[in-house]
């Protein structure tokens, strides 16, 4: 199964670079993460990469079939794996521009800019919608008469290259900033700020943003996210509120043809006496942009990030199992009951991350529920293993620390929220 085979390996190694990212970012004085934003982070990645668990099956049937329909078939030696780079690279330049400029592209893509944070778990930050565009511009290559390994290899070395440019630790690096993505570029790419807004679209080489005039370099170090802000720690909410409003605007629209435009124009377009979605931020008595932070109690926070571990263990585990399979098919796939399992476990799991950060009464029950199926369902999945009785224990005497745990903080939950001191803008 080309890269995703290794994911269940790569994931570990990564977690461990966001961690030694982290010490040196405290050691530096820079505040380069908050608690909730990373947890956040590593739940949509789960999401999307739990989606992209079938949806690869369907790409690598797309790869096989356009490269048997190519007019030719491209050799591999050392010149056609570095030409394969050059293709991939560029058309994933091409998805990344149109991500901004097509509205229900951003609406995919815009998940991955809502943080005000830049840090190496904001690679994590993707939507699985943005899974299904970028396959329209990766099946180019097969066709073209790429292999599907080369196209596969070229994919999985862009995305591993795209975690050693999300830092704010790494300045400037010489004459690299003429050919390949820096960190200095990506910043660019990631402000708010108006006259960095849309540019450096590279994800390996800088030369396409040269090219194309979408390059700006980094002057002073942007303001993070979007421009019109993003309050919430619910990776549901984070996949689904832009798609919301998208559906509002065009529902409001008057002619029908402008209701298909909703979804085909820049963000900037809106059709006649429908309003642009209102600011989501606060702003300080001088009227200055206020940095998001979830008002989460620590002591539920390090709870929700101990929960979070064991969700990143029930994916891997999910990685693992459907690398035993030999060329796994989507109903093998959807037909597997520990697959299956475990993925309703980590969606739920999911869900209860969000809305405990949130301090939300309704997530109170859905942990409540989340420790229920995880007493239930390992168990039942631990027998299936060569270690049942060990793995039996762990899971149950977990679920029973989280469930007192969780109920000596329920006050968090029952008590009323103090009111923002700081108002709201559009």
């Amino acid at each position: 199964m080309g890269g995703l085979q290794y994911a269940a390996f790569i994931i570990p190694v990564l977690l461990l670079l966001v961690g030694l990212e982290y010490l040196v970012s405290r050691r530096k004085g820079v505040e380069a993460y908050t608690l909730g934003d990373t947890i956040v982070n590593i739940c949509c990645g789960i999401l999307e990469r739990l989606f992209d668990l079938f949806w690869i099956v369907l790409l690598y049937f797309l790869f096989d079939y356009l490269y048997d329909l190519a007019p030719w078939h491209i050799p591999m030696n050392a010149g056609t794996w570095i030409l394969a780079f050059f293709v991939a690279d560029f058309l994933a330049y091409w998805h990344h521009r149109l991500s901004h400029q097509i509205n229900f592209m951003w609406a995919a893509h815009i998940v991955h800019h809502q943080s005000e944070e830049l840090n190496l778990t904001t690679v994590f930050r993707v939507s699985a919608f943005a899974v299904i565009n970028r396959t329209f511009f990766w099946i180019w290559m097969p066709f073209m008469g790429f292999s599907p390994e080369m196209a596969t290899a070229s994919i999985l070395f862009i995305g591993l290259y795209q975690f050693v440019t999300h830092t704010r630790l790494v300045g400037k690096l010489g004459w690299l900033e003429y050919l390949f993505v820096t960190p200095s570029h990506h910043r660019v790419h990631h402000a708010r700020n108006e006259k960095y807004i849309d540019q450096n679209y590279g994800h390996v080489f800088i030369i396409w943003d040269r090219m194309f005039g979408t390059f700006k370099e980094e002057e002073e170090e942007p303001d993070y996210g979007i421009t019109t802000g993003f309050e919430s720690a619910n990776p549901y909410r984070a996949y689904f509120f832009y798609w919301k409003d998208l559906f509002r605007r065009a529902k409001g629209a008057k002619r029908w043809s402008d209701k298909i435009k909703v979804f085909l124009t820049p963000p900037a377009w809106n059709p006649e006496g429908v309003e642009h979605m209102a600011g989501e931020y606060q702003v300080d008595k001088q009227g200055k942009r206020v940095k998001y932070r979830v008002n989460t109690p620590f002591r539920l926070q390090l709870y929700v990030f101990l929960s979070v571990l064991f969700t990143v263990s029930a994916f891997v585990s999910m990685l693992l199992i459907q690398r035993g399979i030999e060329s796994p098919t989507i109903p093998q796939l959807i037909s597997h009951p520990t697959i299956i399992t475990l993925g309703i476990l980590v969606m739920v799991s999911i869900l209860a991350h969000g809305l405990l950060l949130e301090q939300k009464k309704f997530g109170l029950m859905v942990e409540y529920g989340r420790l229920v199926l995880i007493s239930a369902l390992v168990p039942w999945l631990a027998f299936q293993t060569p270690y049942p009785v060990l793995l039996i224990v762990i899971s149950l005497s977990f679920a029973l620390i989280q469930l007192v745990w969780l109920l000596r903080m329920r006050n968090y939950f029952t008590e009323e929220k103090p009111k923002p001191q700081v108002a709201q803008t559009a």
